[in-house]
């Protein structure tokens, strides 16, 4: 599969980096985990979710947000050390 010419801000590659290593998670958790302002973090998900690399749900009143297929194969390439699991 060709790589994904795919343009990130450090903040969004730190963000789908977390995103990958947790399978999935909720942006509350994900802007504790970070260390970010909940503003900050969603504009970066909405960036990602722009670009096609993670996809985003409303379950039960909060926004859960995973990797896509086209995200992990960006993950798998520009993190490789990562466990084939989390990333693929």
């Amino acid at each position: 599969m060709k790589v994904p010419n795919v343009n990130l801000s450090n903040e969004d590659a730190i963000v789908l980096q977390q995103i990958s290593e947790n399978g999935e998670d909720d942006v509350v958790s994900l802007s504790e985990a970070l260390g970010m302002k909940r503003k900050r973090v969603a504009a970066s998900i909405d960036s990602l979710r722009r670009k096609g690399l993670i996809t985003v749900q409303k379950v039960a009143g909060e926004w859960w947000v995973q990797v896509s297929a086209k995200g992990k194969h960006l993950t798998h390439y520009v993190w490789p050390e990562m466990p084939v699991s989390m990333a693929v």
